[in-house]
């Protein structure tokens, strides 16, 4: 990478995409939708993610709450499905920014993470995926992605599964392990059961 492209790397703005497009089939309702201390899970992505980033996009079909109906909204490219369907849209539509990308099931993703994902940017880093127990098990939906990374982002919508993890294949992906006290930030909930225990785990939180 030459310094100039280095330079245009640190300046180059950060954008929030928060993906709601999936069927939510195994929780029975919209995830996104689900409340916790008087917000939706979405409300509450949106405003863990606004500190960091220069505008928060929402990407996906389905109802939102109406305090966020401001947003801009983005739906998922044509032909595709999933997760990545939803990240090649706003890459399309916005090409000159970065993003930091946010499932909206992860309702115990804390702002520590967010610092962390941007602090491990560098000079040649195409997106930062996290390897939560390096096993190489990446984590695509919360993770940084560079503009740079739109171009193999569209080589796997062209070829073969359309699946997030193919990245781990290129070179530039960078994989790094979060510090293991931010590690329940990647923790997603499908599933009623999941819904409660993550429920559980917050009054515990609450009561020390």
């Amino acid at each position: 990478m030459t310094q100039r492209n280095a330079e245009e790397g640190r300046i180059r703005p950060v954008w929030a995409c928060l993906l709601i497009g999936g069927k939510s089939s195994r929780m029975g309702r919209p995830k996104h939708l689900l409340p916790q201390g008087g917000r939706t899970w979405l409300e509450q992505a949106a405003e863990t993610l606004a500190p960091f980033v220069a505008q928060v996009t929402l990407s996906g079909a389905g109802l939102i709450p109406p305090s966020l109906a401001g947003l801009p909204r983005v739906p998922d490219a044509p032909g595709l499905a999933g997760p990545l369907a939803g990240i090649l849209a706003v890459m399309r539509w916005q090409p000159e920014v970065s993003w930091l990308v946010m499932a909206c099931d992860l309702p115990d993703a804390q702002p520590e993470c967010l610092r962390w994902l941007l602090e491990q940017r560098r000079p040649g880093c195409r997106a930062v995926l996290p390897d939560l127990d390096a096993g190489g098990r990446l984590e695509p939906l919360l993770a940084w992605y560079d503009s740079s990374c739109r171009a193999l982002l569209e080589d796997i919508a062209a070829s073969g599964p359309p699946r997030l993890h193919r990245l781990a294949e290129h070179e530039g992906v960078c994989r790094a392990q979060p510090p293991a006290q931010l590690r329940g930030s990647w923790r997603n909930v499908n599933t009623p059961e999941e819904l409660a225990a993550s429920a559980a785990r917050r009054d515990v939180q609450d009561v020390h």
